[in-house]
């Protein structure tokens, strides 16, 4: 029974932290989340060249922070102070960094569903096994614990890192709402 919760764990890592698209173009929906960052559902977020662009569906209105750490809300650059700017800068830092950060933990998670399964497998093959005279239950689980222990091992780290992101993208968050509440072209969008 271990061995099963061992394999479904892995299955179930591999489907939550695997990546949508591993590319240089990355694109994130929000929409369904009641912990939407924006105030409607209709925006699409995209790494574009170095850009971060906000996209709003409904009248294509567009924020672009660029590599910079310039802000452009419609085309129009924005004047920023020194506490905008610094505040903008730390909001592409940490949106790039939560990105890259999901998109490497969708690779490790994929890497471990594919050891669960490996695993799954083992555990066939060591049923068959144990037709064999010389091969028996204990030596079945000895066999399946080793390989799920290790399993194991590389989930919690995994997980440890995923509820680390969760935490950097509170503080995401919290920079949103002060872009928004401190930059009024932003504000003024109804959408950001």
């Amino acid at each position: 029974m271990r061995i099963l919760t061992i394999i479904c764990a892995a299955a179930l890592a591999a489907v939550m932290f695997a990546p949508a698209s591993i590319s240089a173009h990355r694109v994130i929906c929000a929409g369904d989340s009641e912990d939407n960052l924006f105030r409607d559902n209709d925006v699409e977020v995209n790494f574009d060249d170095g850009s971060l662009v906000f996209t709003h569906d409904d009248d294509d209105e567009t924020v672009e922070i660029t590599d910079e750490y310039e802000l452009i809300v419609n085309g129009q650059a924005v004047r920023l102070d020194a506490d905008e700017q610094r505040l903008v800068r730390k909001y592409y830092e940490s949106f790039e960094h939560i990105m890259e950060e999901a998109k490497e933990i969708g690779i490790e998670g994929a890497k471990l569903g594919v050891q669960g399964a490996k695993l799954g497998i083992a555990a066939a093959v060591g049923s068959l096994k144990l037709l064999s005279p010389d091969y028996d239950g204990d030596d079945l689980e000895k066999e399946l614990d080793h390989k799920g222990e290790k399993i194991e091992r590389v989930a919690a780290k995994l997980e440890k890192r995923a509820a680390k992101l969760e935490r950097r993208a509170k503080t995401l968050e919290c920079l949103h709402d002060q872009l928004r509440s401190d930059i009024d072209e932003l504000d003024e969008l109804g959408w950001f």
